[in-house]
């Protein structure tokens, strides 16, 4: 009875110290090494929700800084759920899609604007970008650019978009006004 004692203890003082062990060798992580070597790290300890949660983090901060769309994707790899990754990813591919002079390519920036907005439904950013997409595929189109213009004014934007967004609906007013004081 006291061997089996003497072993449990020792087998609780090895796991004990084995968790130690783990929990220096990860407080000595580099920032590189979350980044960059981010799939053997969580390989080795693969249950490790704070390991898990720095990684995401600091492949997000660097991901931000640098506009680097291989760094989203990498976090979607990692946290396919993740809306930040997601939001990015979504809205750079609806810019690519913006910039396309014909009509599909406003459609699929329009789909893109609207997929990005449910990532992250506090930011007018989408809303401004669908405003200026339905713009572009329709001239005519006043109401649903103004009320993405109006939607996006009703959210986060930051200064300088939220200026951008005010010119854009008054401009839109007033083409509009124009447009049906000629066709009186």
């Amino acid at each position: 009875m006291q061997n089996k004692l003497y072993i449990i203890l020792i087998l609780i003082f090895a796991l004990w110290n084995k968790g130690c062990i783990n929990s220096v060798e990860k407080n000595v992580i580099s920032k590189e090494e979350l980044l960059f070597k981010s799939d053997s790290l969580l390989s080795i300890y693969p249950n490790d929700a704070g390991l898990f949660e720095s990684i995401i983090s600091e492949k997000t901060n660097y991901a931000n800084k640098k506009n680097d769309m291989l760094m989203y994707k990498e976090i979607l790899k990692i946290d396919p759920k993740n809306p930040i990754a997601n939001y990015r990813i979504l809205m750079n591919d609806g810019l690519k899609s913006h910039k396309k002079d014909y009509k599909n390519g406003q459609w699929d920036a329009i789909q893109l604007f609207s997929r990005a907005s449910t990532f992250i439904d506090t930011l007018g950013e989408p809303y401004f970008w669908m405003g200026k997409a339905y713009e572009k595929k329709d001239e005519m189109d006043f109401e649903l650019p103004l009320e993405s213009y109006n939607k996006s004014l009703n959210l986060y934007l930051t200064k300088s978009m939220r200026l951008q967004a005010s010119q854009s609906k008054e401009a839109l007013i007033k083409r509009e006004k124009t447009y049906k004081e000629f066709w009186k």
